[in-house]
């Protein structure tokens, strides 16, 4: 079974489910790995009807990390083993963020960090006065024009999270996105990531519910054209019950795209596992 590299629990304003749920559902999926990556989004723009804080235990200071750590550190040790407990974190990175970014890298001892561009044009994606009296195309630009400044500011994250995911939310940008369309700035998101050493995620999260898979097949395809190597598999699972949900699918899409091997970061170092 494909190690989960994006798993969030009760530490994640959106999720309710203990760490140890979370651990004991990996063990009976047969995981060797899995990786609690729980949402830290400084400054992440509330809207209705989620009012989520999207903190770590909806503080996100120092302290608050520091005990998301501990917590986990025990959980490795129970389980030790079992199953290889990984210590992770979402980071919702935003440009004025950038400095605040690089100092938590720096400061904490996590084997993985996901950047995810969750918010653009500074809305949270899913708000939908982004896609109001323009067409969905400028929206989806807007997106991506964003997320190559990101990328570039900061750069202490190891894979980038669901990549295209304003595809999600915007009012038919999934039925009518393709990749000649937006190319020229997802290839410099590509190079970006592919030059500086950092990867990209599989993410599975919709797969069931939409069918589809972040990054678009065709943005996975690019990559590895461009002579990427590094992939992550995450659910983004915040219930037990959706761990490594679409990964036997997924897994045939990414080796389809030429990716025969998926990675598992450990102090920020990529190991390699065959698909």
């Amino acid at each position: 079974m494909i190690s989960d590299m994006h798993v969030h629990t009760r530490w994640s304003s959106d999720s309710k489910v203990p760490v140890e749920m979370q651990i004991q559902r990996g063990i009976e999926l047969g995981m060797k790995q899995i990786c609690i990556t729980d949402h830290q989004d400084y400054d992440a723009p509330v809207f209705p009807p989620d009012f989520f804080t999207f903190l770590l235990d909806d503080k996100g200071d120092d302290d608050t990390i520091t005990a998301y750590l501990t917590d986990l550190a025990c959980l490795r040790e129970r389980y030790a083993d079992k199953i290889e407990v990984l210590f992770g974190i979402e980071l919702g990175i935003q440009p004025h963020l950038t400095e605040k970014l690089n100092q938590v890298a720096a400061r904490f001892p996590f084997d993985y960090i996901i950047g995810s561009t969750h918010t653009f044009q500074k809305m949270d994606a899913e708000d939908a006065r982004h896609y109001e009296g323009i067409d969905i195309e400028t929206a989806v630009r807007r997106y991506f024009e964003d997320e190559l400044v990101n990328v570039r500011g900061f750069r202490s994250f190891d894979a980038a999270g669901h990549m295209d995911f304003v595809l999600r939310y915007g009012p038919g940008a999934a039925e009518t996105f393709t990749y000649a369309k937006y190319g020229d700035i997802i290839d410099e998101i590509l190079k970006e990531l592919i030059q500086s050493g950092r990867g990209i995620e599989c993410n599975t999260s919709k797969f069931k519910a939409k069918n589809m898979i972040n990054p678009n097949r065709s943005i996975i395809k690019r990559y590895c054209e461009l002579g990427g190597e590094i992939i992550t598999f995450g659910s983004d699972a915040h219930v037990s019950e959706r761990l490594g949900e679409g990964f036997r699918e997924a897994g045939e899409i990414v080796k389809e795209c030429g990716l025969k091997y998926y990675a598992v970061f450990r102090n920020h170092k990529p190991d390699f596992y065959k698909i």
